[in-house]
């Protein structure tokens, strides 16, 4: 390749996020089947069962083929095009990545405890926040508060981190739900690291998604079903984690705030479904004296199955609702943080809750039902 088109594709910033995108795409197409023969064929699947959605052995070592597509087309990409990234954060996010993947793989075949998965992850989340420095010092008038104290912010940025990496992973219970919320989320990151110029932000958003998108079809569309796996979902969590606390911290590397003091609620709104239904599933699990981590069949997405709505359709209504709030909050960013907040909040419990409200009767007709479930 001449000297003169790489130093033109390094120097702009789209068609660098474009052509990494592309040839993650291209492996993503090749490991997502290659890798869910290999999982057939070493039984690595996950077995149906009441509290699951599906009734067929599913291999779930997609995340593997989605990391696998990721790496290879990063480093292509850094050798072709060798532009100025943060080596630091790179090398960080890279082995969080890998510790985390090989946690969800021992998860996914022999199964890990609660607190061992917490203990790795919080170990993970800790280390790239000290070295990378994403503290957050602010909470920008929400809730009254403004300047953090020191220890205040380590902890609410570790427990951040360590509810993001687990996020996605939480609401993985129906096909395209995990990696539809990711794809939205990394498109937005690469849309504000286009922004902003920040070369390594967008070729790990880019990668992602031309990774991602390949598997959306396997896990939703195609008859040979692939799932994300507990390897998959971590690390999905884990690099959206740091996006987040970097977007939100002081040394915001992506070198812009966006919307100014509504930032952090533009973030919530993002993630909204995973933050409004976890919160709302672990509730009644502690109300009813059950662990919050006992899995059930009570995420407002199985609420979407009873009254009918298929996979595609209770996904395809999620991302939906995430698009048509996330926007919103960029509409009402000139209004007080507070009263924002409140408007948000109430219009994001009311949809994403009024499912479990609902019952379908025999003749398809859907009304409220007398009690919670």
């Amino acid at each position: 390749m001449g000297e003169g088109v790489i130093e033109y594709i390094s120097n702009n910033i789209l068609l660098y996020g474009f052509i990494s995108q592309f040839l993650a795409a291209i492996f993503s197409i090749y490991f997502v089947p290659t890798i869910r023969k290999l999982a057939l064929a070493k039984k690595i699947t996950d077995t149906p069962s009441a509290r699951k959605s599906h009734t067929t052995e599913v291999p779930v070592l997609g995340g593997v083929a989605v990391y696998l597509a990721a790496v290879f087309s990063i480093f292509i990409i850094i050798y072709l095009f060798p532009v100025k990234i943060d080596s630091k954060v790179f090398i960080l996010l890279g082995l969080g990545s890998t510790v985390l993947l090989f946690a969800g793989l021992l998860d996914d075949i022999v199964g890990l405890k609660v607190n061992q998965r917490f203990i790795i992850q919080a170990l993970v989340t800790f280390v790239v926040i000290f070295k990378t420095t994403i503290f957050i010092t602010s909470m920008n008038g929400l809730f009254g508060v403004h300047e953090l104290s020191k220890i205040t912010s380590l902890i609410l940025s570790i427990l951040i981190y360590v509810i993001f990496t687990n996020i996605l992973n939480l609401i993985d219970g129906i096909d395209g739900l995990a990696a539809g919320v990711s794809i939205l989320a990394f498109f937005f990151f690469a849309s504000v690291a286009y922004i902003s110029g920040n070369y390594l932000n967008i070729l790990i958003s880019m990668v992602s998604l031309g990774s991602l998108i390949p598997f959306l079809y396997f896990n939703i569309l195609s008859k040979k079903k692939i799932f994300l796996g507990d390897n998959g979902s971590l690390v999905l969590g884990f690099v959206l984690g740091y996006f987040t606390l970097n977007f939100l911290s002081e040394t915001n590397s992506f070198g812009i705030t966006l919307l100014g003091d509504h930032t952090i609620l533009i973030l919530m709104c993002l993630f909204s479904y995973p933050l409004v239904d976890t919160l709302r599933v672990f509730t009644i699990r502690i109300l009813r004296g059950r662990s919050p981590f006992l899995a059930d069949k009570n995420h407002i997405h199985h609420h979407l199955l009873r009254l009918g709505f298929s996979h595609r359709k209770a996904t395809l209504f999620i991302l939906l609702f995430t698009i048509f709030i996330t926007s919103l909050s960029f509409i009402i960013s000139g209004i007080d943080i507070n009263i924002a907040f409140v408007v948000l909040l109430l219009i994001s419990v009311f949809v994403i809750c009024l499912p479990s409200f609902l019952i379908k009767n025999d003749d398809g007709s859907i009304f409220f039902k007398k009690s919670l479930t």
